[in-house]
């Protein structure tokens, strides 16, 4: 039976409630808690139980694993997953900062470095969930909070969609908003698929009122705002500021572009704008502390680090996941006799897979099944026939014993036990080698 959530309640006798909601919106309530077995604040988003159905739960559910797939400092961290009074639940990271649309309220436009400051910031976060072909779809100044040390946080990917997979989180189906009237795109506003430059429309939104302290469209009524984006040429963040460099003036235009194939291509071009203009950031009184210190030092680091050789697109080019392409560099990887490096890139595409489309997708458990015959070319055949077994076991749970595919792989285990046996054993493998 649903029950109202109560102000102090306790959930799963581990997160303490806090007085008051912090908010009502998207698919439910967002409350301030307390991990009492952690002792940490944190944040309870429950699913609203007047929209409670069979298949918003499954969203909600699916919209918290797809948020926890997007492993990257700039998104908070999902930390649990539950179901309360009949109202499912997820346990979010508590942001130590300020919502950009509070901070415009109060401090008036941002410094120009900063603007591209949190403007690369977010393309950072748009570049991993393009990466997962993941599409934010709300991307605001209240979606995005400055933190006390000066790093960016995405919030609230409640509008979600994952490109190529229709099971994940569609929650406009129930009739809410598909976004932000004056920051959300064109192609939003009209229903067309999205893609990841339905985000950079967002972002170029976002800076714009950054810059300006006002939103780029912003009619009298709901309708003349949508009119003037579906009308009329983007406005220019240096007709209210002409002190804004041609660069980030141009960028933010182009950004705004009524046709998404007029914006710029990737998140990587907005970024290489952005970064050189992060220099010599002024303080912002009453916002950073000293944790600023600690990260600057941390990330100092981590910008050294060099990029590895790989074979992936470069930062202007696509780098949309292409499984013909990646699954034809594994080939190719095992043809030059590069058999170790094959099995771990099957793995790796076996497991971008999984957080698209689940674990029990065929391609999912063909590519395992390729990792783990990779490694018979090295004499690993102990190594290749225990993944191949537990990809059985898995196999057989989600299609049954009888299934095509399920016989076929048991004749596999078959052959390579009797190729085992004609074969002197390999070398034993240290602890957790079969990864």
């Amino acid at each position: 039976m649903l029950r109202a959530v109560a102000p102090g309640a306790s959930i799963d006798g581990r997160y303490s409630l806090g007085r008051f909601p912090l908010a009502h919106k998207g698919m439910g309530e967002v409350w301030p808690a307390q991990d009492t077995l952690l002792k940490r604040p944190v944040i309870v988003k429950f699913l609203d139980a007047a929209m409670m159905d069979a298949d918003l739960l499954r969203r909600f559910r699916r919209e918290a694993l797809l948020t926890a797939s997007l492993v990257h400092p700039g998104v908070p961290i999902i930390h649990d997953l539950g179901e309360h009074a009949g109202r499912p639940y997820v346990v979010i990271e508590k942001i130590n900062g300020i919502a950009l649309s509070d901070l415009v309220a109060e401090q008036g436009p941002l410094p120009i470095g900063w603007v591209a400051a949190i403007g690369a910031q977010i393309s950072s976060v748009l570049l991993a969930a393009r990466r997962l072909g993941l599409v934010h779809r709300d991307i605001k100044p209240s979606n995005v909070m400055l933190e006390t040390s000066g790093a960016v946080k995405v919030l609230d990917f409640g509008l979600a969609v994952a490109l190529d997979d229709e099971r994940f989180s569609r929650i406009t189906e129930t009739g809410q908003s598909l976004g932000t009237v004056g920051y959300m795109a064109p192609e939003q506003i009209l229903g067309e698929r999205p893609d990841h430059r339905t985000d950079l429309y967002g972002l170029g939104a976002t800076l714009f009122d950054l810059l300006t302290g006002r939103a780029p469209f912003d009619g009298v009524t709901t309708a003349t705002t949508v009119r003037h984006q579906l009308d009329t040429a983007p406005p220019r963040p240096s007709e209210l500021r002409p002190e804004v460099p041609a660069a980030l003036d141009d960028l933010v235009h182009a950004l705004l572009a009524r046709h998404r194939e007029d914006r710029p291509a990737t998140a990587a071009d907005v970024y290489a704008v952005l970064a050189p203009l992060c220099e010599d950031l002024p303080a912002i009184p009453g916002v950073l502390d000293e944790t600023a210190e600690e990260v600057r030092g941390y990330c100092a680091i981590v910008g050294r680090v060099p990029r590895p050789a790989r074979s992936e697109p470069s930062a202007g080019e696509q780098t949309d996941l292409d499984p013909e392409r990646d699954l034809r560099h594994a080939e190719q990887l095992h043809a030059a006799g590069q058999f170790r490096a094959a099995a771990r890139h099957l793995r790796r595409l076996a497991e971008d897979r999984a957080r698209q489309h689940g674990d029990d997708d065929p391609l999912v458990f063909d590519l395992l099944r390729r990792a783990a015959l990779a490694h018979v070319a090295l004499g690993e055949h102990d190594r290749a026939l225990r993944q191949l077994n537990q990809l059985l076991r898995s196999r057989i749970q989600a299609d049954g014993p009888e299934h095509p595919a399920v016989l076929d792989l048991r004749q596999e285990i078959a052959r390579l036990s009797q190729e085992r046996t004609a074969s002197p054993p390999s070398p034993r493998q240290p602890p957790g080698a079969d990864r």
